[in-house]
C-alpha cells in the first residue's frame, strides 16, 4: 500500500514515549499489531547511532503496514529509508525540506492559523496543538481549546492531527472534527498498552465512519 493511501487510512496517531517500561520496539510493534497506521518516533536522548539502529528495527515492524515517521530529523529518516518526517516550527523550513527529499512525506506543527496556511501547499498532513496542558513535551504554546483548533483545522485543505493533552474523553468530539487524533500519556501511561492502543484506534475510526 501508498504512503498516502495509509495516510488517508491513519484514526489514531501513535507517538513513541520514552517515559514508559516498554521499549520502543514493543511499543511500535504492539500499535501495528492493533491497527494503528501511522508512527513517530520521538527520541531526544540516544545517540543518533543508537536511534539509527532503532529506527532500522522499526523500520521493519512498520514495512506495508503503517508509516514510520521520524520527528525532526530529516538526516536519520532518509538514512533509514523512513515513510516521512515531521518537523516543528523552528526546524528545516518544510519548502527546503521538500525540495531535497520529495520521497518523504511531510508533516508540520502549527498553532496558528498563519502557520497551517503558510504549510498547507507543502506538507502532507498537519499537527494542530497543544489543545491542553501535555505533560510529555516541555515549553510547549499556550494550549489551543477545543474550538480554536477545529477553526484552523478546517482552515486547511489536508488532513490533521490533533494533539496535546488528550483523553478518551475526547474522541467522540474531535473524531469528528480531525481525520486523525494523537494522546500520548493517556494511552502509554494508564493500563494495558495493547488495550488502550486498540481502544482509541476503534473508537476513532467508528466516530468517522458514523460521521460519513
Amino acid at each position: 500500500m501508498d504512503k498516502k493511501s495509509l495516510l488517508k487510512k491513519a484514526n489514531y496517531y501513535y507517538i513513541t514515549d520514552c517515559k514508559t517500561d516498554l521499549s520502543v520496539t514493543d511499543q511500535v510493534r504492539r500499535a501495528v499489531e492493533n491497527g494503528v497506521k501511522i508512527i513517530q518516533y520521538r527520541e531526544k536522548t540516544k545517540t543518533d547511532r543508537e536511534k539509527y539502529e532503532e529506527l532500522k528495527m522499526l523500520k521493519d515492524i512498520c514495512e506495508d503496514k503503517a508509516l514510520l515517521i521520524v520527528n525532526d530529523r530529516v538526516d536519520l529518516a532518509l538514512a533509514v529509508d523512513a515513510d516521512g518526517v515531521h518537523l516543528g516550527q523552528d526546524d528545516l523550513p518544510p519548502n527546503e525540506v521538500a525540495r531535497f527529499a520529495e520521497n518523504l512525506l511531510i508533516g508540520v506543527s502549527t498553532h496558528e492559523f498563519e502557520q497551517a496556511k503558510e504549510a498547507e501547499g507543502i506538507a502532507d498532513y498537519l499537527a494542530v496543538g497543544p489543545l491542553f496542558r501535555t505533560k510529555t513535551k516541555k515549553d510547549t504554546d499556550p494550549e489551543l481549546g477545543i474550538e480554536r483548533a477545529k477553526e484552523i483545522a478546517e482552515s486547511v485543505d489536508l488532513p490533521v492531527v490533533a494533539i496535546g493533552g488528550i483523553g478518551q474523553d475526547h474522541l467522540e468530539s474531535l473524531a469528528k472534527s480531525f481525520d486523525m487524533i494523537c494522546a500520548i500519556s493517556s494511552v502509554t501511561r494508564e493500563g494495558n498498552l495493547s488495550e488502550r492502543i486498540r481502544y482509541f484506534e476503534e473508537k476513532i475510526d467508528e466516530v468517522k465512519r458514523r460521521e460519513k
